[in-house]
């Protein structure tokens, strides 16, 4: 699996997404230490990758993890743009995040990955923005004369 989406994470070398056992008891104690930092996921275009890399279920996990306040694994806590299909763990490939994964993903009968759907409308930019560029190319109507 490609980690490219960790490098463009709004939450990339910030604190305050995770707390150590020490330091809460209850939900409310770490919905008041992490809480603040929620909000960062708002824009983040890689929170289904997020979900998919921490298995916070899985894990019993406790922090910020995709949108999401995690106790023990459990959401505690959401923004309110959360989607239940950013839960499902995605196939991701080695190819996620380019014009080919997303490819890829429809070839398996997969909805594409949310790195996938966005390389694929930047390649549909690039196409477009490429064809507005080409020569318009002259018609000649001989039949008129």
């Amino acid at each position: 699996m490609s980690a490219g989406w960790l490098l463009r994470v709004p939450c990339r070398g910030l604190d305050g997404f995770t707390v150590t056992e020490e330091e809460w008891n209850t939900g409310a104690d770490l919905k008041r230490l992490c809480g603040p930092q929620l909000g960062t996921c708002g824009p983040c275009p890689s929170r289904a990758e997020c979900i998919a890399t921490v298995k916070p279920s899985q894990a019993r996990f406790d922090g910020i993890a995709g949108g999401r306040l995690w106790c023990n694994g459990e959401v505690i806590d959401a923004l309110d743009d959360v989607f239940e299909e950013e839960l499902t763990e995605p196939k991701l490939r080695a190819s996620c995040g380019t014009e080919a994964g997303a490819q890829d993903h429809k070839r398996h009968g997969e909805r594409p990955c949310p790195s996938c759907r966005q390389a694929a409308r930047e390649m549909d930019a690039r196409r477009k923005e490429a064809k507005a560029r080409e020569p318009k190319q002259l018609q000649l109507d001989f039949a008129s004369t």
